[in-house]
């Protein structure tokens, strides 16, 4: 007589298409896009107008404001980060990298002084001693020029745009589980998928305050960012889709 061997399901627990718990996660994601879609209504309409000064002023010059300062110090720090990771089968990686800033201070006219990370080529040609010009947008502090070199920051109007971003991401990443899988497995998937999904689009959320404020990236910059989006969204993007077809 012949057996049938039958598949052992994963233990987890689905939610029906119509379950009450299902159409609540689906809600959840929808008021949390649209909440963060509100709040980022006023951002995105500052840093339009920012992205427009900053074109004016390259083309015309004169639409951004100028203030002379001088540069009272700089100088290099590290920072290590260690970041620890554990994948659907409970296996824990660790990593550590070690970040080299550059540092610039500058004396405002007011005697006030500001401090700024500003990029390698930047910090070479900027000396103790030595004038700058800041680039000011409605008062607030947006790029630094030193010897003909400038070096742009973001706004605070992007910076808050990118925030609700990805709040917007976060409500997405609700939705498409209420749509698409809505079961339940315990608490630590809970987490993990949370953190894959949300590092996922930590760098493509900044890219785009960053591209809506400054314009696209061109060139060797423009690789770099293509590089970097495809590792910071492949890796969790791995790390996510595995532990779903596991349990699919």
């Amino acid at each position: 007589m012949r057996r049938r061997r039958y598949r052992r399901l994963p233990n987890l627990v689905s939610l029906p298409r119509r379950s009450p718990g299902r159409w609540i996660v689906i809600a959840l994601g929808l008021g949390v896009i649209m909440v963060a879609l509100t709040g980022a209504a006023d951002p995105y309409q500052q840093t339009r107008q920012f992205r427009e000064a900053v074109v004016c002023d390259q083309d015309a010059g004169g639409c951004l404001g100028d203030e002379p300062v001088s540069v009272v110090r700089r100088r290099t720090y590290t920072t290590t980060t260690t970041t620890t990771n554990t994948d659907a089968n409970g296996h824990t990686y660790t990593s550590t990298s070690t970040t080299t800033h550059h540092e610039i201070t500058w004396r405002r006219a007011n005697g006030s002084q500001q401090a700024r990370d500003v990029s390698s080529n930047v910090y070479n040609k900027a000396k103790e001693g030595q004038p700058a010009t800041l680039r000011l947008w409605r008062q607030e502090v947006v790029g630094l020029e030193v010897q003909g070199e400038t070096e742009w920051f973001l706004p605070e109007a992007s910076t808050a745009l990118g925030v609700w971003l990805g709040v917007a991401f976060f409500g997405l990443g609700l939705l498409l589980w209420g749509l698409l899988f809505g079961w339940w497995d315990g608490f630590f998937f809970l987490v993990y998928r949370t953190f894959c999904w949300m590092f996922m689009g930590l760098v493509p959320v900044a890219t785009a305050a960053h591209t809506l404020a400054f314009g696209w990236a061109t060139g060797g910059d423009l690789v770099i960012l293509i590089v970097v989006c495809a590792l910071f969204v492949g890796i969790p993007g791995w790390m996510l889709f595995g532990s779903i077809h596991e349990r699919w």
